[in-house]
């Protein structure tokens, strides 16, 4: 079909929608941050619906297989991201799926147990000290989500599809909803947009951004894989005895179009497992025929890296594909303009807000990090601009080009969800609207639900 202005159009007929359900809060995307944002509505008290379009929880945590929740301390060692983030890390602690540095070595300097815990993985270390980050197993993280909704009292439907806002006037209403049971609606007083990239913003009248400067992390796509039965005794032997071999072998698989990196997965009973996380360029993370491209060429790329493998690296003679990620790990596409939006120089200024709903570890801007340790961030930045009875709790948070390439991972996104879930259930059960949440009230139930906030003695005035 032609693109651009000469584009061929159909006009849908109208149809009676039926009502599904009513609530009080509806959480469109059940990944990392609507799957927080519906836990803690619920948790608060609000009859709240979680609408995922995948048949399991956790998006990019799971489906994605970015399996690991990093940064949760600064260079010091002192956790700043809790809550519910650390929630999934002792849940799945309890069936041994978890893999990060003792909490007594959080921030130590010391030369070789840095060197040790780099070479478990490099999301151990930064700024060359050791950090909390952690490592885990996608699939027992789905049962823990899954638990977690019940448990809460979250009525959660799968396999549906959140497509579109219901509105009137500036008023977000609820939403709609495909699944193989047909098209239906859901009413809310509150919407909260956890789809990831702000799939409900263009219907709900929220603008936003969508520009990335192609040559950072987030105008990346990544269809990540799993490869099993490799011997890696043997591969990190050859590693460290040959470096220069294994450099040039690397570089050689580069040239072909391969995957030249891989990660060891370092969770128990895994010591035959790597993980390979690629990264793909692309115009656009919400252009279908982009999206169907990475797909086609990951899979290509998949099966050269792993034929190329099995035949020069020692250790990987028996190994097979175990895993590849029946989603793409998407980075970043639209970012709302919200009330308030976070950019570098909120970060390069150590500003402290009144209404910091999460403070995120600066581990990852070198010498920037090094004189800003912390990054504080606003309840605002997750209220569209000009729109009513709406949240975003996803990576679609209002923030410039900088903020969204270092703090849009999967902990940070966790933060943003319980934040709003959190805001919502107080915003109904006191019969506010959204940017008028009893702040002092947020904050404490946010205390309570062990996130870490800044007390109040360092918020600027006038911030």
């Amino acid at each position: 079909m032609a693109k651009g202005p000469s584009m061929k159009t159909i006009r849908e007929p109208a149809q009676d929608i039926r009502v599904f359900q009513e609530a009080d809060v509806v959480v469109v995307g059940g990944g990392p941050g609507g799957h927080a944002a519906a836990v803690a509505a619920a948790r608060n008290g609000a009859k709240t619906i979680l609408v995922e379009r995948y048949g399991c929880l956790g998006g990019m945590a799971t489906g994605g297989v970015v399996t690991i929740i990093p940064n949760l301390t600064g260079r010091d060692g002192v956790q700043e991201i809790a809550g519910q983030t650390q929630e999934w890390i002792a849940r799945m602690d309890k069936r041994e799926a978890t893999a990060y540095a003792p909490r007594e070595l959080w921030g130590s300097t010391d030369k070789a147990l840095v060197k040790e815990w780099f070479d478990r993985s490099f999301f151990n270390v930064r700024l060359d000290r050791v950090i909390y980050s952690a490592l885990f197993d996608a699939e027992i993280l789905k049962c823990v989500l899954n638990d977690m909704v019940e448990e809460a009292g979250v009525t959660t439907l799968l396999h549906s599809w959140g497509t579109k806002a219901i509105v009137d006037g500036n008023e977000v209403r609820g939403i709609i909803f495909e699944s193989k049971s047909g098209r239906q609606a859901i009413l809310a007083k509150i919407i909260i947009d956890g789809t990831g990239d702000g799939d409900l913003l263009p219907s709900a009248g929220a603008t936003f951004d969508t520009d990335i400067d192609p040559t950072i992390r987030i105008a990346n796509l990544s269809l990540c894989y799993w490869i099993g039965g490799v011997d890696l005794k043997k591969a990190m032997e050859f590693r460290g005895t040959n470096p220069q071999k294994f450099g040039e072998t690397m570089r050689d698989l580069m040239q072909k179009g391969g995957h030249p990196m891989y990660m060891r997965s370092c969770l128990k009973n895994q010591e035959s497992v790597v993980w390979i996380h690629p990264r793909y360029v692309v115009t656009s993370q919400i252009d279908v025929e982009e999206l169907t491209r990475v797909e086609f060429e990951g899979r290509k790329k998949m099966l050269l890296t792993h034929d190329y493998f099995k035949k020069n690296l020692p250790g990987f003679e028996k190994s097979f594909i175990a895993l590849s990620s029946p989603q793409l790990g998407t980075r970043s596409s639209r970012r709302v303009h919200s009330d308030y939006r976070l950019t570098e120089a909120d970060a390069n200024a150590d500003r402290v807000f009144k209404d910091t709903i999460a403070i995120f570890p600066d581990v990852d801007r070198g010498e920037e990090s090094m004189k800003h340790p912390s990054l504080h961030v606003p309840y605002r930045c997750l209220i569209p601009r000009g729109v009513e009875n709406m949240l975003v709790a996803c990576r679609a948070f209002g923030s410039d080009q900088v903020i969204q390439n270092f703090f849009n991972l999967i902990p940070h996104c966790i933060a943003f969800g319980e934040a709003a879930g959190t805001a919502a259930a107080l915003c109904i059960k006191e019969g506010k609207k959204v940017r008028d949440v009893n702040m002092d009230a947020l904050h404490d139930k946010l205390a309570k639900a062990s996130v870490p906030l800044p007390k109040l003695s360092k918020v600027k005035a006038g911030v």
